[in-house]
């Protein structure tokens, strides 16, 4: 088992300690059963296989104790379809849910791979002055996944991050220099950029920091000065 893995039932979490750093998988439990319910790597850790790391340590966990399993986390969920020989470990009559959509990205030279499962949180467009710098373009069409709905398949070890700000750690592939995706680790969700991902539909709901945009979009959208209240700003919205 990974060093410095614990199970700590006073939390209902499995972690792994890294370097101080907690990444963890929360749990509930009943007798004889347990339940793995959301994943969750700080962002100083991403990139370094530490999600992988963590979920099999705590599969390796619910095997020793003898629990039967069932699956919410859909990054557990991905983890177990890679590594099918730990699908022994669910409870009776308990099936992966593998309706969810699976839409697939790479960097501009194909070294990363990454993917997402089932439907973004929010999509927009993105007026930022920072969005507009990083993609060196007056817009940055967003699709918002919750943490555990993205998992890198190719290429952890290329990743670069660059963070100007603690509100997003910004990812690209040291090879290319292509963009992957950005961090949001106040809103606990990730930005992969909409136009890498094959086969997704962009259907965007809002325009997000309206008031530095550089173009006007009149497309009947709500544009806000900078962002939703559910997001973590003020909800003002402007005209178009």
């Amino acid at each position: 088992m990974t060093d410095n893995f614990r199970d700590n039932e006073d939390r209902n979490r499995f972690e792994l300690d890294v370097e101080g750093a907690i990444a963890f998988v929360t749990y509930r439990k009943s007798p004889g059963a347990i339940t793995l319910v959301h994943t969750e790597v700080p962002p100083e850790l991403g990139g370094r296989g530490i999600g992988s790391n963590l979920g099999r340590a705590a599969l390796d966990a619910v095997r020793a104790q003898g629990q039967e399993l069932s699956v919410e986390c859909d990054f557990i969920k991905s983890f177990m379809t890679k590594y099918p020989e730990y699908n022994d470990l669910l409870a009776r009559g308990e099936e992966m849910k593998r309706n969810a959509a699976t839409y697939k990205a790479s960097c501009f030279c194909g070294a990363v791979d990454l993917e997402v499962a089932g439907k973004p949180v929010f999509a927009g467009y993105c007026h930022c002055r920072d969005c507009q710098a990083w993609s060196a373009a007056p817009i940055n069409a967003f699709s918002l996944w919750k943490s555990d709905s993205v998992r890198i398949t190719k290429g952890e070890t290329d990743i670069g991050t660059f963070h100007k700000t603690e509100n997003s750690y910004r990812k690209f592939c040291k090879v290319c220099g292509g963009h992957l995706m950005t961090e949001h680790p106040r809103m606990r969700l990730i930005d992969v950029y909409a136009n890498l991902l094959e086969g997704f539909t962009h259907e965007p709901t809002l325009h997000a920091n309206y008031e530095s945009k550089m173009v006007s979009v009149k497309d009947g959208l709500p544009k806000f000065r900078d962002l939703p209240a559910e997001l973590g700003g003020s909800g003002e919205i402007l005209a178009d």
